[in-house]
């Protein structure tokens, strides 16, 4: 889930259209900001804005203006800058020269060095006007970006997902507040919680190489360390920076954990931290919400604008909570449609929720707002367990007391020859249906 909220940081900006007829927003204010290693400033950082791609998922990013460096406080300002209507951007900061590199003589620049910050959608509501980028931001982000990335210039979705890569730019303001670099985000719903001792822990294995010299898999240096518990996939890669080292932890979570969760130094720069002997079972991340009725949810569905919908079997009911988690549907959840101990719900293309009542066989269709809700039952109707929809707008039904499957229209009436049997059926518990 992801807030339709964006980070761009700006007191102005215009709009107007690109050579190739695309509307594109110009920034005419520059951002402003500072790279944080732990606690402390890193000087020397190249600073570089990008565009989201859209060509495909991992598909390269764009930069957006010239690059800056961080000054010997750490501080960076953005120039002005042009982007496409509706695309995501991030910043992301390599190199430069961590306060113990710069205690050397001369001072040594780390390579290895790469933090990230995403920033939301181009031209949208200002949330920030001062931009830390750090571990935590960085983790935030990657976190949040991982299905979508294969390094830290390949961050992109496919044109026909705009809207799943908005939502997960969205949620990074759920998990890190950017404009300080601390957890949670500003966003995050009312009585939501995120994970802070695992975020701020990965925040301090990320940081024991940011500040250090650098190094390579294997040397036994800090970055060596993190670099060989943290290869690709398939395990024959090795990162050289900090953020695809990230990126590789966050896709295979479960891999390495105990080992890295000794990475961190005795002093950590972010707390509260996991305890050093008890890692997680993985290293993902994720955002619990609360609210609109959710009680024993048993199914979950998400519309085209990115709303998810919950069947409760405590309460006999359906949550509804919009695409940044915060409940739209009251404290006791959408009751309209006698709802009984419903099991399985499927969205139509109008945005209805189509829900299986296995405590009363039946079918409810719920309206888009919750509020009212129509009743369908016969048709072979027995302790329906689950719920898909074709392209037509056909509704199919698995039925486990009857060893059969429910067919019926949009308008709720049997389709031919349903309910359908045979073929080996027994006590179905869910149902799929063919893109043909």
């Amino acid at each position: 889930m992801g807030a339709m909220l964006a980070a761009t940081i700006l007191s102005g900006c215009g709009t107007g259209v690109s050579d190739s007829g695309k509307p594109v927003t110009t920034i005419a204010a520059a951002a402003r900001g500072i790279v944080m290693g732990g606690q402390q400033p890193v000087a020397g950082v190249t600073i570089q804005l990008y565009q989201a791609g859209t060509t495909g998922y991992g598909s390269a990013a764009t930069p957006l203006g010239p690059s800056v460096q961080t000054n010997a406080s750490g501080d960076f300002t953005l120039p002005s800058y042009s982007c496409a209507a509706g695309s995501q951007i991030y910043l992301v900061g390599t190199g430069g020269q961590p306060i113990a590199a710069t205690m050397s003589s001369p001072a040594v620049t780390n390579n290895n060095l790469a933090l990230m910050v995403g920033l939301g959608t181009c031209g949208g509501i200002s949330v920030n006007s001062f931009i830390n980028i750090n571990e935590l931001t960085t983790v935030a982000t990657v976190w949040a970006l991982a299905p979508f990335m294969t390094g830290p210039v390949n961050i992109g979705s496919s044109a026909t997902n705009a809207a799943g890569l908005a939502d997960a730019f969205a949620a990074i303001n759920q998990l890190v507040t950017t404009a300080n670099g601390t957890l949670p985000g500003p966003v995050l719903p009312a009585g939501a919680t995120i994970p802070i001792a695992e975020i701020d822990t990965l925040g301090d294995i990320l940081e024991q190489c940011i500040n250090s010299g650098g190094g390579t898999a294997g040397d036994g240096s800090d970055c060596g360390n993190l670099f060989e518990l943290a290869p690709n996939a398939a395990g024959t890669v090795y990162p050289t920076d900090t953020i695809t080292a990230a990126m590789n932890i966050a896709q295979s979570p479960g891999r390495n954990v105990s080992g890295l969760n000794q990475l961190r130094s005795s002093s950590p720069a972010f707390e509260p931290t996991l305890a050093i002997n008890s890692p997680p079972s993985a290293w993902t991340i994720a955002i619990t919400y609360v609210g609109g009725g959710l009680s024993a949810p048993s199914s979950i569905a998400a519309d085209a604008a990115g709303a998810v919908w919950v069947s409760n079997k405590g309460n006999s009911s359906v949550t509804k909570l919009n695409n940044t988690g915060a409940a739209v549907s009251g404290p006791g959840g959408f009751t309209a449609g006698g709802f009984s101990s419903p099991s399985a719900i499927a969205i139509d293309g109008s945005g209805n929720a189509w829900v299986t009542n296995s405590g009363n066989n039946t079918v409810t269709e719920l309206s888009s707002t919750g509020s009212s809700g129509t009743v369908y039952s016969g048709n072979g109707l027995s302790a329906p367990a689950g719920i898909a929809l074709d392209g037509s707008g056909n509704v199919w039904v698995a039925n486990k007391g009857s060893n059969s499957v429910s067919g019926f229209t949009s308008g709720g009436a049997a389709l031919t020859g349903s309910p359908y049997s045979g073929g080996g059926t027994s006590a179905p518990a869910s149902v799929a249906v063919t893109p043909q």
